[in-house]
């Protein structure tokens, strides 16, 4: 089963939800800070399942979101960029 979580990127707040790959609703949407202690709230939320069946995605928007990419990134979670673009069409 893969875990799907879409992060809505902001300036100082951002929101994450989480679906699995059949639908269910893994986590209810819930904000958290564009910074370490934020960052750890989220890897709180997502630490108890499978880092390898976790696909994280979020909008690119500007810088926001690049200390977020980077952090996931060195805590090896897959994470996909999406052109905001190509996500509208």
């Amino acid at each position: 089963m893969k875990i799907f979580v879409g992060i809505d990127i902001a300036k100082l707040n951002h929101f994450a939800a989480a679906i699995s790959s059949d639908g269910e609703i893994i986590l209810e949407p819930f904000k958290f800070t564009n910074d370490a202690d934020g960052f750890q709230l989220l890897l709180s939320k997502l630490e108890s399942f499978d880092k390898n069946s976790i696909i994280i995605g979020l909008e690119s928007t500007a810088h926001y979101g690049d200390n977020l990419v980077r952090y996931l990134v060195t805590e090896l979670y897959q994470v996909c960029v999406l052109n905001p673009i190509k996500t509208c069409q």
